[in-house]
């Protein structure tokens, strides 16, 4: 090999040397082991590398660099998740300021967005330190005090942002080419103001609207369908009265003809003075009352042949009527399923919901039958979407949602609340009974042969539960429900929260 080229390659290999050098201070900190490993890297690079020597140090760097980055994410996925906890922890202690509850609201979003790197997470965490230090006077504690003003508008504005998010999710799924949907999308990633939810709410509205138009528009091309077929049978039902009427005229007129040339007959046999002229005369009645037989024969031959020609029309009218019928109550029954239910899980949605707690609590109170309302949370969902992709996130709401379905009896009840939350009311449970069923359930998530990548996750839940009490009212049962799921969030996850628990 020329000099030149020789010349050439040391030149890289320094160069290469040198940076590696450099990036091996980049890792530095991570943790102990490769700290040590890292050490003796730069020793056989340094001064006269051994390359032979510093390969074998490379190739045991990779391995533990490979298997850091794996718990490095969950430590990031899982701080991300704790800071998330604290701020709405923070948040519920703050009720006086409308400023603080928005910051609040922009954090949690930006938490709720996939973190690039460690650099990001303490970019996150000094965001937050300054916020809970500029606003921990706010959170102090305070008497109790009725529920005040802007802390009832940073729940609205939550309940609207996550009510944005499920509607933006069943209609993309409609319109996956709706710019606007798109747009929306993108600025709910982002982070909204106030106005800009209520632009994004204006969008949506009219999507609903046109929506609702459009089955106007059809629900009254078969309403006019069923009226013009009712038309139609009400003509023929107006034709064969007029034909019932007019044969019943000519049967009077016919037998009132009949009746005069008898008498006339009779008359002609009181009057005769011959025999001959009698037969005569009996010859001629008897022609003409045989013609009027034969007329009045024909007339109600005809009659019948109309009426059976219009009967005939009428059930055929009828039966397309009855199709009719049927085919828009389907379509009613289909859209009346569709809008309760859940597009992704297949399972009945918070529209659904909101009517069925009501039948229970009426069940409840009229049938003296114990009810019991459970919320589900399924643990470091987000780590999962950011691992895996937003579609193993779905698949992992669809298979959640049929075991937890398959798990219940038949006269429970479970719903998609939105994002990773579900809701279950449980018919006939008390406390203990609530307790272990949805022991039972947590348990049995674990057990889900759950893949994806060809690396296998254990997919866990955290539940809170509550039973309902004398004078309670849905959005009470809930919110204890609710609360004793926050509990079990802080308490580690995977893990159920009860009011027996809380009594305990």
């Amino acid at each position: 090999m020329e000099g030149k080229q020789l010349q050439s390659l040391k030149n890289h290999a320094e160069t290469l040397t040198r940076f590696i050098i450099r990036l091996t201070k980049f890792y530095e900190g991570l943790s102990s082991d490769i700290d040590n490993e890292l050490q003796t890297l730069r020793g056989h690079l340094a001064g006269s590398p051994n390359y032979t020597l510093a390969t074998v140090s490379i190739n045991k760097l990779g391995t533990k660099l490979q298997n850091a980055h794996a718990s490095t994410s969950e430590v990031v996925n899982k701080s991300i998740d704790d800071l998330e906890t604290d701020v709405k922890a923070f948040q519920q202690k703050v009720a006086q300021s409308s400023g603080v509850q928005q910051n609040a609201a922009q954090l949690l979003v930006k938490l709720n967005q996939p973190a690039q790197d460690l650099f990001a997470v303490l970019a996150l965490y000094r965001q937050a330190t300054r916020f809970f230090a500029v606003n921990a006077q706010a959170a102090s504690p305070k008497p109790a005090n009725p529920q005040s003003e802007p802390e009832k508008n940073a729940r609205h504005y939550h309940a609207i942002l996550d009510e944005l998010n499920l509607l933006i999710k069943n209609y993309a799924r409609k319109r996956p080419d709706d710019e606007q949907l798109l747009t929306i999308q993108a600025k709910l990633a982002q982070g909204m103001q106030e106005e800009e939810l209520l632009q994004s709410c204006v969008v949506i509205i009219r999507m609903i609207v046109q929506e609702a138009m459009s089955e106007a528009s059809l629900s009254g091309k078969v309403i006019q369908s069923l009226h013009k077929s009712l038309g139609q049978v009400s003509q023929n039902v107006s034709q064969t009265i007029d034909l019932s009427k007019a044969s019943f005229a000519t049967r009077k007129a016919s037998t009132a003809q009949m009746q005069a040339q008898l008498e006339t007959m009779e008359d002609a046999v009181n009057h005769s003075e011959s025999l001959e002229s009698l037969k005569r005369q009996a010859q001629q009645y008897v022609k003409n009352v045989s013609s009027t037989l034969s007329e009045r024969a024909q007339a109600e031959q005809d009659e019948q042949h109309e009426l059976l020609k219009l009967l005939a029309s009428m059930q055929g009218q009828l039966t397309r009527l009855q199709s009719q019928t049927q085919s828009y109550r389907k379509k009613l029954a289909e859209q009346i399923v569709s809008s309760q239910t859940d597009s992704l899980t297949r399972l009945p949605n918070r529209q659904a919901y909101n009517e069925r707690i009501e039948r229970a609590f009426a069940l409840a109170e009229n049938g003296n039958v114990k009810l019991a309302l459970a919320v589900a949370d399924i643990d470091l969902f987000k780590s999962i979407n950011d691992r895996f992709g937003h579609a193993a996130g779905d698949k992992t709401l669809q298979v959640v949602s049929r075991h937890l379905r398959k798990n219940l009896s038949k006269d429970d009840f479970i719903a998609r609340w939105g994002g990773e939350e579900f809701v279950m009311l449980l018919l006939g449970v008390d406390s203990s009974g609530l307790q272990k069923k949805l022991e039972a359930l947590r348990a049995s998530l674990a057990d889900i042969p759950f893949k994806f990548k060809q690396e296998k996750v254990i997919i866990s839940a955290s539940f809170g539960g509550t039973c309902l009490k004398a004078g309670d009212t849905p959005d009470e049962v809930f919110n204890r429900a609710d609360t004793n799921l926050y509990k079990a969030k802080r308490s580690g996850r995977n893990c159920v929260i009860t009011d027996q628990e809380t009594t305990l």
